[in-house]
């Protein structure tokens, strides 16, 4: 029976013509978060996103998270590096390699160039005054860190003796006492207006200073005591999953600060997603109505060619970053949404979304998926060309899926499971396996292709295989790039400098290049990235492209140009150059210039 529709108590900044749903269910309607969400899908595909205000019962019910937060700490966050103009920019994340307990990170978001500004008058932008902490005698300072608005410089020894001492306490297990009360920050002052004044700032000095935001950090801070809604054990298919995802079926906690950005994307395999802010400055969402979503795709594929020839999944990286203003000149509608402290909000399959963080705070996020997700999830694609792309199994998650392998069979597999790989494939059968020294089975497929391994041929119809100890530790570690299972030892791309990693039989599988060499074994074995087959494609492809435009090009056709950082120029063609595939045009704005034909779109 069809769980009964729950419609919104309204739309955030609906007088302005906002139309994200905002729904503030009682307990009844809270209580079971999978009959809930089969009640509002239809409001949330529509949207792309819609925002949840928990009955307060259920927030007055939570326990106190002070203890673990003691015990968190910020590992590794990245440093944003944000470059473009206009409206259009790209992010590179650079890995900060320290840990940070909770009060060092405050402090770090108290730092000049990480404060969220205070408005002035006529628009101006303020940096609040920090108010001057009493000094801590040396005995104190493993345990709080020192303010960053100190006005006495530190000697270089003594700065890096303190960071150091910082370090090893980030790097320790032991609690640390939280010197602030997280969760008392005022949510009044973040009127609507009062962010809309902050979003016009931010927009201005995007590209001053990089801050930092600990994302996709593994944990939770919901305890097992709560029943409803608990980001770390939501009930939904995504449990009968046979593996643990980090940040797909387990949570991810992310602690951000000013200015602390995630750009354009949909979640991994068009799934689901909810994230809640535990505690701090708001979050400012952007989201793509379904009704645009294609269009937006559309103006992104050709504003960031380059990206999307290499890549066709080009916006799952997370590195893309559009305006609301550079989206509105192309007819794109973009919505706005402020996500306040105890407030959930849910993305939708399809629903492209960004934004950023007005300061220190901290949310937990995780995937999830209803039934009707599944026709979705066997049509969704994934990236191939980045390592922690994720891909499920869908049929593994159907109610009648069904394993028809012979039982007798399927025992004798088990009986010679390689221990370099789980492939069980029909392409590799029990005959195909041979023995170690140590008496283990292996694929003789995957001994061809190990370094380090070598079959020995004992009689017409024996081989033993040995090195096995001679594989080395670090391959045991790696992350296939098909299967995504963490079992066996890997193989690398021979491609220089790719340290792509997959089981043999997974790339057998996926019709990988596999060259032998001399001596009978594999010596190369190429990723789907670098895989000369692939590589012919692309280029045939290019070329069938520049061919098909060459014939269309003509002195005098109006076209347009793609500038990179800017928005397209319309023009005319003054001059063709077949050899270099370059045009001379002569822009409408009154300039001209040499456009590649890569770059050249026509009207």
């Amino acid at each position: 029976m069809p769980a009964k529709v729950i419609t919104p108590a309204e739309y955030y900044d609906q007088d302005n013509g906002g139309s994200i749903p905002v729904f503030r269910p009682t307990m009844a309607q809270f209580r079971d978060f999978a009959s809930f969400m089969e009640a509002i899908d239809s409001y949330g595909k529509e949207a792309g996103i819609v925002k949840v205000i928990p009955p307060k019962e259920w927030i007055d019910a939570l326990p106190n998270n002070r203890k673990a937060l003691e015990r968190v700490r910020v590992r590794n966050p990245i440093i944003q590096h944000i470059l473009g103009s206009q409206g259009l920019y790209t992010q590179t994340n650079i890995e900060k390699r320290r840990p940070y307990t909770l009060n060092q990170w405050r402090t770090l978001c108290d730092q000049k160039q990480h404060r969220p500004p205070t408005i002035g008058l006529g628009r101006t932008a303020q940096s609040p005054v920090t108010p001057k902490r009493a000094k801590t005698s040396p005995t104190h300072s493993k345990t709080r860190a020192m303010p960053a608005s100190d006005p006495t410089p530190l000697a270089g020894a003594a700065k890096r003796a303190l960071e150091q001492e910082e370090i090893e306490l980030a790097e320790s297990d032991k609690p640390v006492p939280i010197h602030f009360d997280p969760h008392t920050l005022d949510q009044t002052q973040y009127s609507v207006e009062y962010c809309k004044e902050v979003e016009r700032i931010y927009w201005r000095n995007l590209t001053y200073s990089q801050p930092m935001y600990g994302a996709d950090m593994a944990g939770t801070l919901f305890d097992k005591s709560v029943s409803s809604w608990n980001v770390s054990s939501l009930d939904n298919i995504l449990n009968h999953l046979d593996v643990a995802i980090p940040g797909v079926n387990e949570p991810y906690l992310y602690f951000g600060m000013w200015k602390a950005t995630f750009p354009w994307h949909v979640e991994d395999m068009d799934l689901y997603s909810i994230n809640y802010l535990h505690f701090g400055a708001p979050k400012q969402w952007y989201a793509i109505p379904s009704r645009h979503s294609k269009k937006f795709e559309g103006v992104m594929q050709s504003t960031f060619y380059q990206q999307y020839k290499a890549c066709s999944e080009f916006l799952r990286h997370k590195t893309h970053i559009a305006s609301p203003k550079f989206l509105a000149n192309h007819a794109i509608s973009v919505q706005r949404c402020v996500q306040y402290q105890g407030e959930f909000i849910i993305t939708f399959p399809f629903g492209y979304h960004s934004g950023y963080n007005l300061g220190l705070n901290c949310a937990e996020s995780v995937n999830f998926a209803l039934a009707s997700w599944i026709d979705i999830g066997k049509r969704a694609k994934a990236c191939n060309c980045i390592a922690d792309s994720v891909t499920i199994d869908v049929s593994a998650l159907q109610p009648s899926a069904v394993i028809k392998t012979k039982p007798v069979a399927q025992k004798k597999l088990l009986q010679k499971q390689c221990i370099l790989c789980p492939s069980i494939h029909a392409s590799v059968r029990p005959s195909s396996m041979v023995k170690t020294e140590e008496g283990n089975w292996i694929h003789r497929l995957c001994a061809e292709a190990i370094a380090g391994l070598s079959i020995h041929r004992l009689s017409k119809s024996r081989c033993k295989v040995k090195g096995l100890t001679n594989v080395p530790r670090a391959r045991w570690k790696l992350l296939c790039l098909y299967c995504r299972e963490p079992q066996g030892a890997c193989a690398q791309c021979c491609s220089m400098k790719c340290c792509r990693a997959f089981h043999v039989t997974c790339a057998e599988k996926a019709g990988a290049t596999m060259i032998k060499n001399n001596d009978e074994n594999y010596s190369d074995i190429y990723c789907p990235q670098h895989d000369p087959k692939h590589i012919q494609k692309r280029q045939a492809s290019k070329q069938a492209f520049y061919d098909q435009l060459a014939r269309q090009l003509y002195v005098g056709r109006r076209i347009w140009a793609v500038f990179r950082g800017t928005e397209n120029c319309s023009g005319t063609i003054e001059s063709i150059n077949n050899e270099k595939r370059t045009c001379r045009i002569r822009c409408d704005l009154g300039f001209t210039s040499t456009v590649p034909w890569r770059d050249i779109r026509l009207e």
